[in-house]
Order: C-alpha cells, then structure tokens, then sequence
C-alpha cells in the first residue's frame, strides 16, 4: 500500500478545475493560502472558459489534469471545487499510464470519481478534502495544512455506532475509500465503480431529501457494492429537508444501518458543511468499534 507523501515548503502545487468553475476571487483566494504554507502555486492562465456546464471544455480541463499529473515539478494537485464534470474525464484518463511518483490530490465532492480511478488504477492514495477559505472554517483549512505538510496521522474521535455491528468492541484495519453518495451510485456500471470489498466505505451527501438517499443506498446494496466491506462510515447529509421544513434522512440512515450486517457509524465533519475536515483515503486505517469509536487514518 503506498503512502500519501509530504509537502515540504518551496514544493509545487497546481490548481485544477475538472469539474465546475470558482469564481475568480475564489480561485485567487485559494491561491494566497497555499502560497501562505511557502508552497509554490501553478494556476493555468487559461483554467476556465465559457461551458454551459462545466468550468471549461471536456479537452481543456482534461488537458489541465493530465499535464498537472504528469508535470515533474508539481508534488500535489488540489480541485478548486466540486460540482458537476469529472466523471467526463474518465474515458480519457484510462487512457494514461500514471507517473512514476505518487503526487497528493485533493478534492471532494464531484471529484470523487477522480479519487476512486487514481485508487483503483493507479494505486494512489488521495485526500478528501477541501480548502476554500470563503466555504470552511478556520481549524477545517488548519487540518488541510496539516495533512499536506505533516506526517502526523489523521484522527476522528467521537463517532456514533448505529448498529449492533458496530457496538462491539474491536478494531478493524482496513483502508478508506467513497466520498460523495451520488457520484458513487453514479459510478456503478463503470471502470472506476467503487470496489468496497475489505474498505472503510465513506459516504456523504448533500442537498438530496431522504427518499433519495434511501434510493440510493438501495441501489449500491443491490449492485452489491456493499458486499464484503469491512464498515460503513456515514459522514454529513445536510439540506436534504422535505417541503415542509422536516427531515427523513435521520430516520433513512438509522434504518439502513439496522439492517446492515457489518458495522456502520456516523462521522461528523465530513461532507459539504463549513466544518469538512480532510481525510486520507486508500492508506492504512484503523477504525475503532465499540463505545469510544475512533477512526485513525495514517499516511
């Protein structure tokens, strides 16, 4: 299993946009606070162009990504944003042999099915995370820093076991892998559909009410992306509320969780909330079950 490398000032980081576009001054903003950590910033002059969806054309923004990947002066490669066009650059990225160092590559949302590929192709372990300063709060961005400069392991404690499974005390070590709930299901049928056999299986969602989170927990439960996987780690799913101000998703997850046979959790601070703290994914990981439920994620 390879290990997310380190940053050390003076390194080269490129900002992409494979999926929707920042504004300018949300890119500029990003810019100053990675070359607040001394890291160098590489932003393409031509980063975004009119698209009626996406932040520039399938060519451009596939073009940005290869050449950031593949660029031998670049150590990390961090998404301005999420939204909506990755999953467009699949078909060609398959069409790449990755380089010969493991750079860091850090997104979430939409980006998911870039870290599923890099995974489950390449090898590489990747970060879920962001680090817009106008979207997430001061001690999200500080641990962002941390996992890009340090080499201390990430920690979650206070997780919420849901199920018998996940009551009973003892630890699994096994790697992390998921991310958006959405572009997951949107995955299935796929190259890059998520292999959770023996995962830490990470989900999140954001803006979908709860009979559509239940359809698509159902949907990865019937494509048995669910079979073989060591837990479930259920992360933030916000603004999902009914017409009438409610909420179903509480009672949607609870009931999911009942009726898995392997240990399923709730892990706060991960999604699209102001507080979304980073997490490593495909590293060595060890989730501890039972009444003081913590997850550690190493490099």
């Amino acid at each position: 299993m390879k290990k997310l490398p380190v940053l050390n000032p003076g390194d080269a980081i490129e900002i992409i946009a494979p999926s929707s576009r920042s504004t300018d001054s949300q890119l500029l903003e990003l810019k100053e606070l990675l070359e607040s950590w001394e890291l160098k910033c590489i932003v393409q002059h031509d980063i975004f162009a009119q698209d009626f969806l996406c932040a520039n054309t399938d060519e451009m923004r596939f073009k940005h990504l290869k050449n950031a990947l593949h660029n031998p002066e670049t150590k990390a490669v961090i998404c301005v944003r999420g939204g909506y066009g990755s999953t467009r650059l699949i078909p060609r990225l398959a069409e790449l042999e990755p380089p010969e160092s493991v750079k860091l590559f850090i997104g979430i949302s939409d980006i998911t099915c870039l870290h599923l590929y890099l995974q489950q192709h390449w090898g590489w372990p990747t970060i879920h995370g962001a680090a817009a300063p106008d979207k997430f709060s001061k001690d999200s961005i500080a641990a962002v820093k941390s996992i890009l400069l340090g080499e201390t392991p990430a920690k979650f404690t206070g997780l919420i076991p849901l199920n018998k499974a996940a009551q009973k005390e003892k630890t699994i070590k096994s790697p992390v892998t998921g991310g958006n709930l959405a572009i997951i299901q949107s995955g299935i049928g796929t190259c890059w559909q998520m292999d959770g056999r023996d995962k830490i299986i990470l989900l999140e969602e954001v803006g979908e009410r709860g009979y559509r989170v239940d359809r698509m927990l159902e949907h990865l439960k019937q494509a048995d992306i669910f079979t073989n996987a060591a837990a479930i780690l259920l992360g933030d799913f916000l603004n999902g509320d009914e017409p009438n101000g409610s909420s179903l998703i509480e009672p949607v997850l609870q009931r999911f969780a009942e009726r898995s046979a392997i240990p399923v959790l709730r892990i706060a601070g991960i999604g699209h909330g102001t507080i979304n703290f980073p997490i490593p994914l495909g590293t060595e990981a060890h989730l501890q079950l039972g009444e003081h439920s913590q997850l550690t994620c190493f490099r």
